[in-house]
């Protein structure tokens, strides 16, 4: 081969390779991986919500063997509690974050199973159609925040939580959740007497914070609490439009 056709190939090598070598340079405009939160208000003296706790179970189920970035929330609201059977998970604090979602999306009152995605899409829990339109759109374009947890060396009543925020944190907060990652009741009373329901994220515990680039949590373990079936999840949230822009979510055991 001459010199000239050598110099030609060589360049030819040159640029080919460089092409192959660019092809995977990553995407950095996409900084921070999407996700979905999805936020399920429901009751245990609700006949229409164990079809939504199911579905709400069947999609993280599938989230984690597709790894599509998708964290649920099980608030259980408190305000069937009067009507024969109170909920072992209710709490009025979930009840009102209901009703601040309710304010938002001009609602006459609160229902139930209702589900919430990202803080901007309200619909049926049991819904399956909506909630995949709302996952689909959730998961469509990059977070605007991330969020990365650690858990600090228990004590026998309290897990000590520290978190590393990056991304758009004005006007907003940290919403962080002790769950329970699957629970289980025999209903004895009420509209699902006779029933064995079974749930997945049962938020125990909640609190809000000012969204700051770092900072810790102490959560307060409620009585019986199993540490081995427990989470944390953390979401970044606009304070005014209640969009979720970031989240993420740890065991408090490692597995």
């Amino acid at each position: 081969m001459s010199t000239k056709r050598k110099a030609v190939f060589l360049s030819l090598a040159v640029v080919c390779a460089t092409l192959v070598v660019s092809s995977y340079i990553p995407d950095k405009s996409i900084k921070h991986e999407p996700v979905a939160v999805v936020e399920l208000f429901t009751s245990e003296g609700c006949s229409s919500c164990p079809a939504a706790d199911h579905l709400l179970t069947e999609t993280i189920t599938e989230a984690a063997k597709t790894n599509r970035n998708i964290i649920g929330l099980s608030f259980h609201v408190d305000y069937w509690d009067r009507l024969g059977w109170k909920d072992p998970f209710s709490n009025h604090a979930f009840t009102q974050r209901q009703y601040q979602y309710g304010e938002y999306f001009g609602l006459n009152g609160a229902y139930t199973p209702q589900e919430v995605v990202n803080g901007q899409q309200e619909f049926v829990g049991s819904n399956r159609a909506k909630q995949s339109s709302g996952l689909a759109s959730a998961l469509s374009h990059p977070a605007t925040a991330s969020v990365q947890l650690t858990i600090a060396a228990p004590s026998t009543t309290t897990r000590t939580v520290t978190y590393q925020l990056d991304g758009e944190l004005t006007n907003a907060v940290l919403n962080i959740a002790l769950v329970s990652k699957t629970a289980y009741t025999t209903v004895l009373r009420g509209e699902n007497a006779g029933r064995k329901l079974a749930h997945n994220n049962v938020v125990r515990v909640f609190q809000t914070v000012p969204a700051t680039t770092t900072g810790t949590a102490t959560l307060t373990l409620p009585a019986g609490f199993d540490a081995g079936n427990g989470a944390v999840v953390a979401y970044v949230q606009g304070q005014q439009k209640l969009d979720v822009r970031g989240a993420s979510q740890i065991n408090l055991l490692k597995e």
